[in-house]
């Protein structure tokens, strides 16, 4: 079914991997199999269109805010959905939207630094609750956090490896994060088949937006 909402999740997908200024209306509502008529239904013109995609992401750091406490039952999800935020989008994107929408630029930079300030004050409070081993260095944390995420999604665009190995390795640095930095009675406690769902999830998302490569 064709929603807004729909439209705006298959648009992210082929802005992020192919950017939007050399896309026209007709190349966009082609990428996601629409006609260019249906696709003025929801969206007057790209700058709607744009503005969807970082509001899609806004959204999702309005709706999934990091806690400011800690509980160890929060954290498998608070930690997915901070690696779901590094990979969600891409230098393509950013460079663009920086270039022809400085305010919106801004907007979004600002959301996410102010998400990943929180995240990292959340790690030193899972320090503090003797979860997270204390030998690590919460910006070392958020560090390898982002790099491992965006290592695995630089090798799909570069062809380095394919989307299938990509999945593999996406699901091994899951479990890694979730339980690798944790202490000795941490790991008896966290669950990592209870999250399944949610890793499949993330993944069904990477696809979708990193088959877009051709």
């Amino acid at each position: 079914m064709n929603t807004k909402e729909a439209l705006s999740i298959r648009l992210n997908h082929v802005i992020l991997i192919n950017g939007f200024q050399k896309l026209s209306m007709s190349k966009l509502a082609q990428a996601i199999n629409v006609s260019r008529a249906t696709l003025y239904i929801y969206f007057k013109n790209k700058d709607e269109i744009v503005g969807a995609v970082v509001e899609r992401q806004l959204n999702f750091i309005q709706k999934n805010p990091v806690p400011d406490h800690f509980a160890a039952g929060d954290f498998p999800n608070t930690l997915l959905n901070s690696l779901l935020l590094f990979g969600a989008t891409t230098v393509t994107f950013t460079n663009e939207l920086k270039a022809y929408y400085p305010e919106r630029y801004a907007k979004f930079v600002n959301a996410h630094d102010q998400y990943f300030a929180d995240l990292e004050n959340y790690y030193r409070l899972a320090q503090d609750h003797d979860f997270i081993d204390p030998s690590f260095q919460p910006d070392f944390l958020l560090f390898q956090n982002r790099t491992g995420v965006q290592a695995i999604l630089t090798a799909v665009q570069t062809k380095e490896i394919e989307i299938g190995r990509a999945e593999i390795y996406l699901k091994d640095l899951f479990i890694l994060q979730l339980i690798g930095f944790l202490t000795a009675d941490a790991k008896k406690v966290v669950d990592t088949t209870t999250v399944q769902p949610f890793i499949d999830k993330i993944l069904i998302e990477f696809r979708a937006t990193y088959s877009q490569i051709g």
